[in-house]
């Protein structure tokens, strides 16, 4: 990076912007094409969702970190170990995936005729518990409405506008 954090000016803060819009416009497609020919074409989707994650990060760090020397490398080797994290998660579910389907299957053939009312209990708490992440004091009222609609009442964003 080339500043540190107090050296940031609040020019460099409006630079940035630019900078990404600049960069996914001209680079973003010699990046993915990069990204493609390492982790082949059957992950295009991959390499542009991790091109565009990069971008974010970008937003997110440059103003605060300074702009890097090379921004397109630095979004290259972001991007790289986006895609490396994403590939080791699926590696990751692959080898766990049959220890959690006979979890799944195990703890449905054990449930009987009488212990349905113990599934439904579990769903109540469940929404329960949602309802009060929803309602957490750390998120504005309006956002706390906004997402308890949303998420318990299934309201559209347009149908929830049309309620505030």
């Amino acid at each position: 990076m080339d500043l540190p954090a107090s050296a940031v000016s609040p020019a460099v803060s409006r630079e940035v912007p630019q900078l990404t819009e600049h960069l996914f416009r001209h680079e973003s497609g010699k990046l993915v094409s990069v990204l493609t020919s390492i982790f082949g074409i059957d992950r295009l989707q991959m390499a542009e969702d991790v091109m565009q994650e990069a971008l974010v990060r970008a937003l997110q760090t440059w103003p605060y970190e300074g702009i890097p020397k090379n921004p397109a490398a630095w979004l290259m080797q972001t991007a790289k170990h986006l895609a490396l994290d994403l590939i080791r998660r699926e590696k990751r579910f692959t080898e766990k995936q049959p220890e959690i389907t006979a979890t799944i299957e195990q703890r449905f053939t054990e449930i009987g005729p009488g212990e349905a009312a113990l599934f439904d209990d579990e769903i109540k708490d469940g929404r329960l518990r949602l309802m009060f992440a929803c309602c957490h004091p750390i998120l504005p009222q309006e956002a706390q409405t906004a997402l308890a609609l949303k998420t318990l009442c299934g309201f559209s964003p347009a149908e929830i506008g049309k309620l505030f």
